[in-house]
């Protein structure tokens, strides 16, 4: 993590200060429900968090789900998906899939992200 030094102008000397690039994104609420039983303010966000939250966990601070097919899937956010979406489907490896298998590609890749599927058919019919 990078430090800043920093002059304090009341004492005169420097301390070290971390950055911590928090940025938001759909994880965020189940990492902090899991890590410390904190909940959205949106009384229909907690109910999805609570009701969904078993299927999920943290190794070392990264957020996993549990799948059916494989044990666990790698949850990334809107832009890793991106590029992982590009790499099966059009790499050397990819075969210009479509839809639901292109998403069925992605989690057996080890992905997960909450749109996948609406994002793998948008992605696939925008490659025509």
């Amino acid at each position: 993590m990078p430090k800043v030094s920093v002059y304090d102008l009341s004492g005169g000397e420097s301390s070290d200060v971390s950055l911590v690039n928090v940025s938001e994104t759909w994880m965020t609420p189940y990492r902090r429900y899991l890590v410390d039983g904190l909940l959205p303010q949106e009384p229909t966000e907690v109910k999805i968090i609570k009701k969904n939250a078993g299927r999920y966990t943290l190794v070392d601070g990264k957020l996993f789900r549990y799948g059916y097919t494989h044990p666990i899937l790698s949850c990334v956010s809107s832009e890793q998906c991106t590029r992982i979406m590009a790499e099966l489907h059009e790499d050397i490896c990819g075969s210009h899939i479509v839809g639901r298998v292109h998403s069925s590609k992605v989690v057996r890749a080890g992905y997960y992200w909450l749109t996948m599927r609406e994002d793998c058919t948008r992605y696939a019919q925008r490659c025509k």
